[in-house]
């Protein structure tokens, strides 16, 4: 793959269309995704962001345009909602995800993320039983079992405790430093501004800006505001 600035590209989109049904979702869509960062793609309500992760797993296959991956990427997705076996324990979703979807984290990992992420102790009981916090937290846990080299999260923190969106955050922090490219979409900008590298704001399907990092956003106090200027005007 090509690299900018010695970086890897863990994903090249390149001009990349999707209709669904009538509907144009995507429009010319282009980014990069580098390993070793946090990107966050971010965007008002219906802008394409879900389209475009879809695009990017491959779960939808592009109209045309480009989605080059680097070699042998392993991706794992964070969906926005839990698809969970409601009726099983933690463990045997657990169980079920690592055998069906070729997990690859050892014991040692599975351990030490559940006890980060205060799981452990919910682990043995039905999930129907768990809090909408606990869901996404097994999800998060779930989608780190194939040990994957871009992690997509789709609105990750929902429903989480403040103590849990800290460690779920530390963890984000934590698989960067291990090498790996970690894309987030999120409608809570204060959470994103406190983990993204870079930001990519999209806007009815068109990408209004694709490298925002905190040296261009120095003029805005916070993401929100740059957030409510970018997507009223609709430039960059």
């Amino acid at each position: 793959m090509e690299k900018r600035d010695f970086r890897i590209k863990a994903v090249a989109i390149r001009k990349a269309n999707k209709r669904i049904g009538e509907k144009h979702i995507l429009k010319n869509v282009s980014f990069d995704i580098f390993m070793d960062e946090i990107l966050a793609l971010i965007g008002p309500n219906g802008a394409g962001k879900t389209t475009t992760i879809r695009c990017i797993s491959g779960i939808y296959k592009i109209d045309s345009g480009d989605v080059e991956k680097n070699h042998n990427l392993r991706i794992s997705v964070m969906s926005e909602k839990d698809f969970l076996w409601e009726g099983d324990s933690g463990y045997k979703n657990i169980e079920r995800v690592y055998r069906y979807f070729e997990g690859k984290l050892s014991k040692e990992k599975i351990n030490h993320y559940s006890e980060k992420l205060g799981l452990k102790e919910f682990l043995e009981k039905k999930v129907h039983t768990y809090s909408k916090g606990t869901k996404r937290k097994l999800s998060f846990l779930l989608a780190l079992l194939p040990d994957p080299d871009l992690l997509i999260l789709d609105e990750p923190m929902s429903g989480l405790d403040p103590i849990s969106r800290i460690n779920m955050r530390e963890m984000i922090k934590e698989l960067k430093k291990m090498g790996k490219s970690v894309l987030i979409t999120s409608h809570d900008l204060a959470e994103v501004e406190k983990l993204a590298d870079r930001f990519v704001l999209i806007k009815d399907g068109k990408i209004l800006a694709d490298d925002l990092i905190w040296d261009i956003l120095s003029k805005y106090q916070t993401l929100e505001q740059l957030f409510i200027d970018m997507v009223k005007e609709g430039k960059s």
